[in-house]
């Protein structure tokens, strides 16, 4: 009973901080988009003029989970990284630039079928500001992404988990997450202090229909559990940001570059579907084969590579 207790104590303080985060940014979202909407009025933030609430309420989330982290960490009681399964790595650069060129390589002579195919359709207007973000947008999520998800979310599971159900809890939370994004409402609603708080049921309006949904969750599992098994191979989180980052480069490059041509969507289905999720999240076979190759890339590279705690 003491072991179990023992092993049960992290998980309940873990979902704690789950549910302070969420109940911190409900509160603090309201005061943000006032705050906001003054600045903005008054022309000293101008570009948050008509700034929605559902995203001052997703940014206070994300806020909330950031400022929450470190006082969750101790309350646990983990005080250095190393608690969490991630030590210093000899080989950082070069498993970063490894899981770069793992992910978008694939991606690449995948992009290249789809315009040969006519599956995708060259834009006409192409700016290079776009793809400037497109490059911001791959290195910043990766590394926030990485951290929270590889980092913290695995880290903390594999003190009540074994390595594989660890991986796989991890991913399922991973893939549930992208999923959790409000619609724009068709009418203005005023904004009150509950406002917060009546935007949880709704954290999921922006998901994609099925079957897109289902497909879309399939290629997030599946890089799930790669980016969990790269982090634990390595012991480390560089593998698995160069993957994430990559994968980001070249579905979004994608996305840039050219347009979905299928109409339907869901005709080439379960072969080849639109990028869901502002064109991120591939869905369809061939994309997850895509995916299955960067795998087996990654499983010969670092096959006999099982790095201990030094």
């Amino acid at each position: 009973m003491s072991v179990v207790n023992r092993n049960a104590n992290p998980l309940f303080r873990l979902v704690a901080y789950l549910c302070a985060v969420v109940v911190a940014g409900c509160v603090v979202s309201p005061w943000a988009y006032w705050a906001g909407t003054s600045l903005a009025s008054a022309g000293i933030v101008p570009f948050l003029e008509g700034f929605p609430f559902h995203r001052y309420f997703t940014r206070s989330i994300q806020i909330s989970a950031l400022v929450l982290l470190w006082p969750a960490f101790l309350w646990i009681g983990i005080s250095r990284i190393s608690q969490l399964g991630i030590e210093r790595n000899a080989f950082r650069w070069r498993d970063l630039a490894t899981g770069f060129a793992a992910a978008m390589i694939p991606i690449v002579l995948l992009g290249a079928g789809y315009f040969y195919f006519e599956i995708y359709r060259f834009r006409e207007n192409l700016g290079v500001s776009g793809f400037a973000r497109i490059l911001g947008t791959a290195s910043v999520v990766a590394i926030i992404e990485e951290f929270l998800f590889r980092g913290v979310v695995l880290g903390l599971l594999l003190r009540v988990l074994p390595a594989w159900g660890a991986a796989c809890v991890s991913s399922a939370i991973f893939a549930g997450v992208h999923f959790m994004r409000i619609a724009r409402p068709t009418e203005a609603v005023p904004v009150t202090w509950l406002s917060g708080f009546e935007q949880i049921p709704l954290v999921c309006s922006s998901a994609p229909p099925f079957p897109l949904l289902a497909w879309g969750t399939l290629s997030l599992l599946v890089a799930g559990l790669l980016l969990a098994v790269a982090t634990l191979r390595t012991r480390s989180l560089y593998l698995a940001i160069g993957l994430h980052a990559g994968w980001i480069l070249g579905q979004q490059g994608l996305q840039w570059l050219g347009r979905f041509s299928i109409r339907p969507p869901e005709a080439l289905l379960p072969w080849v579907g639109p990028n869901v999720v502002s064109g991120a999240v591939p869905t369809g076979l061939v994309p997850v084969f895509a995916l299955l190759v960067t795998c087996a890339v990654i499983f010969l590279l670092y096959r006999r590579e099982v790095r201990s705690v030094h």
